[in-house]
């Protein structure tokens, strides 16, 4: 999975950095719900009906308020939502305003 990711950092997203896909490749695969979601997301490219839930907000969810997030910037804001979920709420609050 991990090769899978980083090919499409790499090859699809543009992401030159090798430490940039590595750090964006340990947080989408920090949980196995999230990372497996993200991995037929990669084979499908499209959000699952019913897939994983974090504070209340799906993949699809996230990807409607924030359209100019990609598919690794929607599952990783997942994480983020699990691992601190204050400041999800407040990056969705202020409308994934870039600080």
């Amino acid at each position: 999975m991990e090769e899978r990711i980083e090919k499409y950092l790499r090859d699809e997203r543009g992401v030159r950095s090798e430490v940039v896909r590595r750090r964006l490749c340990e947080k989408v695969m920090r949980y196995d719900d999230i990372a497996g979601e993200f991995g037929r997301w990669l084979d499908i490219r499209s959000y699952e009906e019913g897939g994983v839930e974090v504070d209340g907000y799906r993949a699809q969810d996230i990807y409607e308020m924030a359209p100019m997030l990609d598919g690794i910037g929607v599952f990783n804001f997942l994480v983020t939502l699990r691992d601190d979920p204050e400041e999800g709420e407040k990056m969705i609050e202020e409308g994934f305003r870039v600080r």
